[in-house]
């Protein structure tokens, strides 16, 4: 319990407080003190311990302080008592389990004005669920303060990355990044390569476009039939003879066989040996062997043979001249020039394909002619030749030259064919790479992957990425924690949350006896970037809803009275008492709780703080009414109760903390008067003489008054004392001792008339015929009016 507050300094009013005097806490304690006085700055410094939050005192400094801050309250405790002492550094020790319902609680937990905002579920959000509640929410906000940090760090160290490794690194790409393993760099360098020539590809596309593929070559055509030519230089006019005579033995050998001769090609040769051999002896007249017939020029076989040679050897030199026009017909320097051409063109078409073709798609290689030279001299050699022949067609002539040049020409047009065949290759592979050639949106960032694979293991880079792996797995494992975290307190706090709307309502309808209910109380978690959450609920008048937005129909300006706020904060806030398991040691606080309620509403919450007194540790209560403080303490035992009073010292603007007697405090006029007249008995003083006949006069008015009430309400106005004692004189109403109705009358008349000058000035009044004057008046007869007075109210009237 809160044993005793022991000083407060330079703290609003309390500008240098030290407690004197018995003003230590009870069980119940009741503090009176009129509003402005201090009552709200206690309550302050009993928040700003339970909360542990400096700053409230803080804000509250005394205007024109002179001295530190300083506030000492103590804890009644065992074996000893704990002191709380606040200064420079805020509370020594922490006091919990203090709850406190005042302005400050409805303005930050319900309301403030017309207003029910996000700020204020969230306040009342925490004063709900409590401690276990509290030390949840607060993982959850350290959690999420915690993951805000992560990302701020990964963020940090992924803008460092991006900015060293470069090559178009972006945020998205991180993740990918990180995961690269280090098998990815193995001939990373030559990977570069090739993807940088794929993308100069890319860049030169426009260009490639504008190139043209190799040209094949055409194989050389001489018009030259080299076996005809061949055999006609080597023929001579023996050979045509042979030819000749090759002839005739052939037709001669079949008319012999036709004709029965067995064997002919013998029998003629044998013919054919003896002629030669007369032929070779020189002799003139050759015969027959088997006929004896003469064999000599004119015979028929030897004239057809004759003919025949001239035949043939006429065909010889006609084909001769036609193999020298053939010869001259080919064009060897042109036929070389158009090779060359060929040739020359592809180079320069190769030289600008080998800037974009990758270095594996080779060009044909040119070598058709081995020498230019040397085929001119065998091209020329064999011209010669045939010349030569047509010259002397009988002579024959070697057949090297021609066979030179009919090899040299295979060899070329061999050539021409593998080139070509090369041409048509490099050409497909032109048209392969042309149909692969990638757009430069395509080809720049496989460059940048590979050089970013590059950069991925270099030392610098790789400490980032473990310090990003870590951050990140440190990331997850908070991200874990808080859905495990808002389960816990979703599932916690939707059970609480049922039990807790049932109580306000009951509050609300058995209790305040009120129009207006709660719904959907509900625990709303924290969403985006909020770190705390809030309490969901909706309120309704008599089933229908009401807004809590301005300029809206049913909204809580227009539906809401300023006592229905202040009654649906002190629902919530007893709700939550009634349900805390651990009320029993809580010490409850309330500053002024009547605001703006009105009389049914203070009765119930006085019965409510007698309630509550029962079950908590200890209950406190500030206000400026006291007879709403005394009514809480009716009926409390004296051992358990103590009423304090904050008073302010106006001179020097300072409050302090003193014993209060509220009994005393709360008495009506009529018991005091009436106090004072037994005190004046007991201690007579003839110098309270205009004191004491005010005193009866009042006594007896107020008695009047409360006892006829019913029947001099019908008077008019505001009947003076001497006008009620004539009306009672003259209307039938019943004294208790109504036998002696003309000495009660008397009586009143008299003390009316001695009291008449101290409470209404001087009308001079006959106090010969009244019998006493209050001008000479003595102690004895004061005395005797006093005892008559109380006469009159306890027994006569």
């Amino acid at each position: 319990m809160i044993n005793k507050v022991e000083s407060l300094v330079s703290i609003g009013k309390y500008r240098n407080y030290n407690a004197v005097g018995q003003v230590n806490f009870n069980k119940l304690t009741l503090i009176y003190g009129d509003n402005g006085g201090g009552k709200t700055t206690l309550t302050s410094v009993f928040r700003s311990l339970t909360t542990n939050n400096p700053d409230i005192i803080r804000s509250r400094i005394s205007t024109n302080h002179t001295i530190p801050q300083v506030a000492q309250i103590t804890q009644r405790a065992t074996p000893t008592n704990i002191f709380h002492t606040f200064g420079s550094g805020g509370w020594s020790v922490q006091f919990s389990d203090i709850e406190i319902f005042d302005i400050h609680f409805v303005n930050e937990n319900i309301y403030s004005g017309f207003d029910f905002n996000d700020e204020h579920r969230k306040q009342l959000h925490q004063f709900v669920i409590g401690a276990q509640g509290v030390a949840i929410q607060n993982q959850i906000e350290q959690n999420k303060i915690a993951k805000a940090t992560s990302r701020q760090t990964q963020t940090s160290i992924e803008t460092q990355l991006i900015q060293q490794v470069g090559n178009n690194l972006t945020p998205d790409l991180i993740n990918s990044f990180l995961a690269i393993p280090i098998s990815e760099t193995a001939n990373i360098d030559q990977l570069i390569t090739n993807a940088e020539t794929v993308l100069a590809s890319a860049n030169a596309t426009k260009i490639i476009q504008t190139l043209q593929p190799l040209s094949n070559l055409t194989r050389i055509t001489t018009g030259i039939n080299f076996v005809s030519l061949i055999v006609d230089l080597q023929t001579t006019s023996q050979t045509i003879q042979n030819t000749v005579l090759e002839t005739l033995f052939s037709q001669h050998c079949l008319d012999l066989s036709a004709n029965t001769i067995v064997g002919p090609e013998s029998w003629l040769q044998k013919g054919f040996a003896y002629v030669e051999n007369k032929q070779e002896n020189t002799e003139l007249s050759i015969s027959c062997p088997f006929c004896t017939q003469s064999i000599d020029a004119s015979s028929d076989i030897l004239m057809s043979f004759a003919s025949k040679f001239n035949a043939d050897f006429n065909a010889l030199t006609e084909r001769l001249q036609n193999h020298l026009l053939s010869l001259q017909d080919f064009n060897l320097e042109a036929t070389i020039q158009l090779i060359n051409n060929v040739n020359q063109t592809n180079t320069g078409r190769i030289l600008n394909w080998t800037a974009h073709l990758p270095n594996t798609i080779q060009p044909p290689a040119f070598n058709i002619i081995a020498n230019e030279t040397d085929l001119r001299t065998e091209f020329q050699n064999l011209i010669t030749a045939v010349q030569q022949k047509i010259q002397n067609p009988t002579l024959a002539v070697a057949p090297a030259t021609a066979n030179a040049f009919e090899i040299s020409e295979l060899a070329i047009n061999s050539n021409i064919v593998n080139y070509n065949q090369n041409v048509v290759i490099y050409n497909t592979a032109i048209s392969t790479f042309l149909s692969s050639i990638q757009t430069v949106a395509t080809a720049q960032p496989e460059v940048d992957r590979l050089k970013r694979i590059k950069k991925r293991f270099e030392t610098p880079i790789d400490t980032f990425c473990i310090q990003l792996t870590t951050e990140k797995q440190t990331l997850r494992g908070l991200e874990t924690t808080y859905t495990q975290l808002s389960q816990q307190q979703q599932t916690s706090a939707t059970a609480f949350f049922n039990n807790y709307q049932t109580q306000i309502n009951h509050y609300l309808g058995n209790v305040f006896r009120t129009h207006f209910r709660i719904d959907n109380v509900v625990h709303v978690a924290p969403r985006g970037r909020a770190t705390q959450s809030q309490i969901g609920y909706k309120l309704t008048i008599d089933g229908k809803d009401i807004s809590f937005a301005p300029n809206q129909p049913f909204n809580a300006k227009e539906c809401l009275s300023e006592g229905d706020k202040s009654t649906i904060a002190l629902a919530f806030f007893l709700s939550k008492l009634d349900l805390d398991t651990n009320k029993q040691n809580k010490i409850l606080v309330f500053d002024d709780p009547l605001s703006s309620l009105d009389t049914n509403r203070r009765t119930y919450t006085i019965g409510i703080i007698k309630s509550l007194f029962q079950q908590l540790k200890q209950v406190v209560v500030l206000s400026h009414n006291e007879f709403f403080l005394h009514e809480v303490g009716k009926d409390i035992a004296i051992a358990q109760k103590c009423t304090l009073r904050i008073t302010e010292d106006f001179l020097a603007k300072a409050s302090k903390i003193e014993v209060c007697d509220l009994d005393e405090l709360v008495k009506i006029d009529y018991f005091k008067h009436i106090e004072r007249l037994e005190s004046f008995r007991s201690n007579p003083d003839i110098n309270l003489r205009d004191s004491i006949l005010g005193r009866l006069r009042n006594v007896l008015e107020a008695h009047l008054r409360f006892k006829f009430y019913k029947e001099i309400r019908s008077l008019t106005g505001q009947p003076t004392f001497g006008r009620l004692i004539s009306f009672l004189n003259t209307f039938p109403v019943t004294f208790r001792d109504n036998t002696n109705r003309a000495d009660i009358i008397s009586k009143l008349h008299l003390i009316n008339g001695v009291s008449w000058k101290s409470h209404h000035g001087d009308p001079n009044p006959d106090y010969t015929t009244l019998g006493m004057n209050p001008n000479t008046i003595t102690v004895t007869e004061l005395d005797n009016l006093i005892q008559d007075t109380l006469t009159l109210i306890e027994t006569r009237l």
